[in-house]
């Protein structure tokens, strides 16, 4: 593969630049901030993309090289390969995935998409293993990667031993020790196997639980069977003393159960005589139906007096509107004065009431030290009567008449109260009447003040008011008579308006009979164990033929303490079943843990087998590859040793790379091989930059060979050093395309001098 030229749109502080190159040796000089390192990184983009965005500056080259004027970041790189023109294009976006990489025949004129790491299909080369090969920089070797020196030495030692790069030694060994740590972890706890074998050991644990519990259920099952029958003899033994008990119970409650069914027959005999020909049973809840009705009807009786008395007034007043003969102010001013006569009347029969009520309040009852007094003296007086009868008598005689003089007393008393009580009824009677007819007299005022200041249009609102009230009057009437029908409904057909006060007094006091005979049955119910009338007869006639027993105590108290032990009896076995249940809940079943514990170790047991198979393929492998490595190595070594010899002039012999690529160099007039520690910096660059151009020259693909790209790779050279160096770069390059890109004026003359294309940036 050869590159010929690059093109930039926009890539960090370059735009729109072309590069041409030739196919062997290219100089790019520029001084520092020219450019040259962003050359170099445009190159790895375009075949790459970038990692994943990081928040490093210096490690996210997609930001750093993103133009400060924000213009869209762009370029191309033409390239021949296997004889054939390409063009690869790209555009791009904030990731790789939304970059736009397109590749070109230009020789077709054909275009296709293709994926943001283009490189490791054109290049045979991942991004990681690009920078440790054909990309050069200024500074031996790249930081450590394991993943790319696995990827080199997998590319080597196959070409070593078979020709080919695909297939790799380290990708079969990391494949095999996988898939061992997926079986067997180095912590013994991760692997599948690692888990089998703990579950193994977990089951043979539930196992053996599970069996102690088994035990634990059979010895508990047993107790609760051998209780259950010391339960059943105990019920038995008990249900023969209840028969005594309970006979003896219906000879003591016998007197209870006959009252029992007098109060039923009694309860019987008032329910049917509230019981209506319809059937329904008269009870409190019927009876607060008939008494809202009776409310409503009274509240709507009281509305339509109402509406009537405004009526009378308002008609008074029209009266005296339409007729003013009615109506005249000495009229008005007769009825002023009536009415305030009237109101001093009611004042003065106020202020008598007053005083009537307070003689009633302070009179006083008679003292009943006279009444007690006079008893005793009675009573002394007939004991003294068997010592001296005169004395005894006169005793009694002074007791009787202190009793005549407080008896008299108390009558007097009453006759005063009961004319006090008289009185304030008849001023309140009184008061009545006169505040109806002042009421009157005022409403009659009000008409004649109305008719003397009225005018037609008041007169027509007063009619219509009536013609509104009479409206409200027959709504009413209408409801009266809904209420009125719904107690007919209630009572049937002998209701009759005039009784029904009458009627409901006798309904409650039977009603209120019934509820206390209910509540009788229900004391004696409870005290005889809530059983049938027939029941209580039929105990009754079996309490007549039984007598009491004698040692009915001594029994009671055995059946009671026989139900003790039943009661404890029953609460242990409840609490062995309820253990039992629990247990059963939480166990395992053995059979089934038995049948798992069979085929995970079946399954543990192919499974140690494949692991030890795996460690022997693994060790067989390691043995293998140590024999590739050591045909690859001394290739790498011999052809690293040939450039490094070719680069220094013949100053260093020999040289050797480890695995992880750390060299050591032999000089040519001193026996043995030094680390690279004990090197010059620039001795220890020029050991690298032959390492990479050997890995290069090595790692070809089928197709041809790849373009390396060195940035001031020979920059601690000195001038000795980099003729040398660039004199056999320039040989070199007749084989592999080189582009190196430099500061150094020096580096680049020196380079045109030598033949190369040098391109002044």
């Amino acid at each position: 593969m050869k590159i010929k030229s690059l093109y930039i749109s926009a890539f960090g502080g370059v735009k729109d630049l072309k590069l041409e190159l030739n196919d062997s040796f290219n100089v790019i000089y520029g001084e520092n901030e020219n450019g040259k390192t962003t050359v170099m990184s445009f190159i790895k983009m375009m075949f790459y993309g970038s990692d994943r965005a990081k928040g490093d500056l210096s490690k996210n080259i997609r930001k750093k090289y993103t133009p400060w004027d924000n213009s869209q970041m762009a370029g191309s790189i033409d390239y021949e390969k296997d004889g054939k023109n390409y063009r690869l294009e790209r555009i791009f976006g904030e990731s790789n995935s939304t970059d736009k990489v397109t590749l070109i025949n230009t020789d077709l004129g054909s275009r296709e998409t293709v994926s943001a790491d283009i490189g490791t299909k054109l290049l045979g080369l991942s991004a990681a293993a690009f920078e440790r090969s054909i990309f050069i920089g200024q500074f031996g070797f790249p930081e450590s990667n394991a993943g790319a020196e696995g990827e080199i030495n997998s590319k080597l030692s196959n070409l070593a031993l078979t020709g080919e790069e695909n297939a790799s030694f380290d990708e079969v060994y990391k494949r095999l020790e996988k898939a061992k740590l997926a079986l067997a972890s180095k912590s013994g706890r991760a692997g599948e196997y690692d888990k089998n074998l703990a579950s193994l050991k977990a089951l043979n644990d539930a196992l053996l639980k599970a069996n102690e519990t088994q035990e634990k259920i059979n010895f508990g099952n047993i107790k609760a069977k051998e209780i259950v029958a010391e339960i059943e003899k105990l019920q038995e033994k008990a249900g023969k003393l209840k028969v005594t008990i309970d006979k003896e119970q219906d000879f003591r409650n016998a007197e209870k159960l006959r009252e029992l069914l007098s109060l039923k027959a009694e309860l019987d005999n008032i329910t049917k005589s509230l019981t209506l020909e319809n059937g329904t049973v008269i009870d409190e809840m019927f009876l607060k139906k008939i008494d809202f009705c009776l409310s409503k009807i009274n509240g709507v009786k009281a509305k339509i007096e109402n509406l009537e008395n405004e009526n009378k007034v308002i008609k008074q007043g029209l009266d005296l509107a339409l007729d003013p003969t009615k109506a005249s102010p000495e009229k008005s001013a007769e009825l002023e004065n009536k009415i305030k006569a009237l109101e001093q009347k009611q004042a003065d029969l106020k202020a008598q009431y007053g005083d009537t009520q307070n003689a009633l309040s302070n009179k006083k009852a008679p003292n009943l030290i006279l009444l007690i007094l006079g008893i005793l003296l009675g009573l002394g007086g007939a004991a003294l009567c068997t010592y001296n009868t005169y004395i005894g008598a006169a005793v009694a005689l002074i007791g009787i008449i202190l009793c005549v003089i407080f008896l008299v007393i108390t009558s007097s008393n009453n006759a005063k109260k009961k004319g006090l009580e008289d009185e304030l009824l008849n001023i309140k009677l009184e008061l009545n009447e006169l505040m109806t007819v002042i009421t009157l007299e005022k409403s009659n005022l009000n008409a004649i003040t109305t008719a003397l200041n009225s005018n037609a249009a008041m007169i027509e609102n007063q009619q219509n008011h009536i013609k509104e009230n009479t409206q409200k009057i027959d709504e009413f009437l209408k409801e009266k008579t809904v209420y009125n029908d719904e107690i007919k409904a209630l009572l049937g057909d002998t209701f009759n308006t005039t009784e029904i006060d009458d009627t409901l007094q006798e309904l409650r006091q039977k009603a209120g009979a019934q509820k206390e005979i209910k509540q009788k049955i229900n004391y004696i119910l409870k005290d005889v164990g809530n059983i049938s009338y027939e029941a209580a007869a039929q105990k009754i006639k079996e309490a007549e033929s039984f007598g009491a027993v004698d040692n009915f105590e001594s029994i009671k108290a055995e059946y009671d303490a026989i139900l003790e032990e039943i009661t404890a009896q029953k609460t242990d076995a409840t609490a062995i079943l309820t253990e039992i249940k629990a247990q059963q809940k939480i166990m395992e079943n053995p059979e089934s843990l038995k049948k798992q514990i069979a085929d995970l170790t079946q399954k543990t047991e192919k499974q140690a087998q494949y692991v030890a198979d795996l460690d022997l393929a693994m060790e067989v492998l390691t043995e293998s590859f140590a024999e590739v490595r050591r045909s690859y190595g001394s290739v790498l070594d011999n052809k690293t040793g040939e450039i490094f010899s070719g680069i220094t002039g013949g100053k260093y012999n020999g040289i050797s790379v480890s695995k992880s690529f750390d060299i050591a160099v032999q000089k040519a007039d001193i026996f043995g091989s030094f680390d690279s520690a004990y090197l010059s910096s620039g001795t220890v660059d020029q050991a690298y930059l032959s390492m990479r151009l050997a890995l290069s020259e090595l790692m070809t693909d089928e197709n041809g060979t790849l373009p390396i790209m060195l940035d001031d790779s020979l920059a601690q050279f000195d001038d000795n050093r980099q003729k040398t160096a660039l004199e056999y770069l320039k040989k070199y390059s007749d084989k592999n395309q080189i582009i190196m890109f430099t500061c150094h004026k020096y580096i680049s003359d020196t380079a045109k001098n030598l033949g190369a294309n040098s391109i002044n940036m």
